[in-house]
């Protein structure tokens, strides 16, 4: 009788324990949306989840002798309309390791660009030249742009960074997270290395 007790007592605990380690919604510009996309999110903050989906990511070679460990070396390609503007992009992620862990890098240009033919392992200048980027690896993205009423300082995401467009109902925004995945931004992106953070997310597990 009293396993059959401890255990209803158990049952009933588990929602509980769900609900607080379910992804939760920490500040925004747009509640509806960003419940919406805390929603399809679901119990994590991960980047692999369905939103990722949406983007069709294209491994790019390029000339010349690059490393052997594609994890911590490797370039990705699509063309989307990343900033919203009615125009396609050519997006390129570059993904490198810092401290071990890989981190993402945005490279944005126009749709008929050729940049990728003109660079090489050797010589990388053609792509990192451009003004539209996100190139944060090693340094910070603080979380300042929304108000965060729960927490004594604003966080940051810090060092290493995972990068993820998506389309939501034919509007392109970003996903961002670092190695910890703690917090997650939503933004959408605004040209240059500007953002516009709509969301704020933070994985109830910490």
């Amino acid at each position: 009788m009293k396993l059959t007790s401890m255990g209803s007592m158990l049952l009933m605990m588990l929602p509980a324990f769900s609900a607080a380690a379910s992804v939760e919604l920490m500040a925004f510009a747009d509640k509806p949306f960003c419940e919406k996309v805390a929603a399809l999110f679901g119990e994590h903050l991960d980047l692999n989840a369905e939103l990722s989906k949406t983007v069709q990511w294209e491994s790019v070679q390029l000339r010349g002798q690059g490393p052997p460990t594609r994890r911590c070396s490797s370039f990705d390609r699509v063309r989307m309309d990343l900033d919203n503007d009615g125009q396609e992009d050519l997006v390129v992620k570059a993904t490198f390791c810092m401290k071990g862990a890989p981190s993402d890098s945005l490279y944005v240009f126009p749709a008929d660009s050729t940049v990728l033919e003109q660079a090489n392992w050797q010589d990388l200048s053609p792509l990192l030249a451009t003004r539209n980027k996100f190139e944060r690896t090693g340094g910070t993205y603080p979380l300042t742009m929304l108000q965060i009423d729960k927490t004594p300082a604003a966080p940051a995401l810090m060092t290493s960074f995972s990068l993820q467009p998506f389309l939501l109902d034919e509007t392109a925004y970003i996903g961002l997270t670092d190695t910890r995945q703690e917090w997650m931004v939503i933004a959408k992106y605004r040209g240059g290395e500007r953002f516009k953070d709509l969301c704020y997310l933070h994985d109830g597990r910490f």
